[in-house]
Order: structure tokens, then sequence, then C-alpha cells
């Protein structure tokens, strides 16, 4: 689901980065950066975007659900929206 663009809060993204096992809030929307390329989460935490799933394929971070705590905390205070984004 995308974020509703008449919602006047910031969205939030929460993706799992390259040879990670957790979900990071990060303000850059997908696709706006190439696969592999390093990106800030809400934490400071720098990680590396993922490469898409070929079509027809459910993506191997779908079935991660665990978030970063701190990202959680951040994004609740700033009072964010937030999306679950798999590629």
């Amino acid at each position: 689901m995308f974020p509703n663009p008449y919602d006047e809060r910031d969205d939030v993204f929460w993706i799992v980065g390259l040879s990670t096992d957790v979900r990071h809030a990060t303000e850059v929307i997908p696709g706006a950066h190439p696969p592999g390329e390093w990106v800030p989460t809400l934490c400071q935490h720098w990680i590396r975007l993922p490469f898409p799933t070929p079509a027809g394929r459910v993506p191997t971070t779908a079935a991660i659900q665990r978030q970063c705590l701190r990202c959680g905390e951040l994004a609740e205070q700033r009072d964010c929206s937030g999306v679950i984004w798999d590629f």
C-alpha cells in the first residue's frame, strides 16, 4: 500500500538491507537510488538497498517482520507514516 498523498505526516519506508535480517526505517523513497547503494536510516545506521526480486517471485525479505526499535521510536516521535517495502 502506498502512502496517502493527502496525509500531512512524513513517510518512512521499512526495508531490509542487503545481508541483514532487521527492517530499518528510511526516508529514502524506494527506487530513488540504485540497488546496492548505501542509504541512511532514521537511527543513523547505513544499509545497502537490496536488488529487485524477479517478476513472479516473492521477495525473500517478505517474511522478515522484526523492526529496529530505535527507528520505531524515532518514527513515532516524528509521527511518521510507515510503509513496509520489499524489493
